[in-house]
């Protein structure tokens, strides 16, 4: 067999070329696998489940202690919000640890969704789903309980504001 390029001589195959990638004869590159999708949403769900709530639980239980004796003194069935004036700070803290509290949670549940979605790191995110709607529970939970504890705390006169 000749070619043109080398009359009357032998033809000598094509140099060696590798085959394709992702054939049988070569293994496919290696890919990187960066899970961090459903990491972050593991790590805001806590965010959101655990401090929001313990800062929210805090102001609280002060607000419902710096405001406790006026509490006591208003007629039942009545609220005046002029009995809030003194612990303002408090409640101005209580309030930004909710808002706060709830966007970091939408988010980690947004994040949480999209990593289950997309397959990746699905059990961090099935986590921060769980976590995530548990959060508002806790928020609430805790702040009930700081309020009491903390009108009990005033009404006793136990701890001085």
């Amino acid at each position: 067999m000749t070619t043109p390029s080398s009359p009357g001589g032998p033809a000598f195959a094509a140099p060696h070329v590798a085959p394709p990638v992702g054939t049988m004869l070569t293994p496919p590159p290696a890919r990187r696998r960066g899970r961090p999708l459903g990491t972050w949403a593991l790590l805001l769900s806590i965010v959101a489940t655990v401090l929001a709530p313990a800062v929210g639980g805090f102001a609280a239980f002060r607000v419902a202690r710096g405001s406790g004796p006026a509490f006591f003194e208003m007629p039942a069935g009545s609220f005046d919000w002029r009995v809030l004036s003194p612990v303002r700070d408090l409640v101005l803290l209580g309030e930004v640890a909710f808002w706060s509290g709830t966007v970091i949670g939408i988010v980690a549940l947004a994040l949480g969704i999209t990593a289950v979605v997309k397959r990746a790191a699905t059990g961090a995110g099935i986590a921060a789903i769980v976590i995530a709607v548990l959060g508002p529970i806790v928020f609430g939970g805790l702040a009930a309980l700081a309020l009491g504890a903390g009108l009990a705390a005033a009404g006793t006169g136990g701890i001085p504001v």
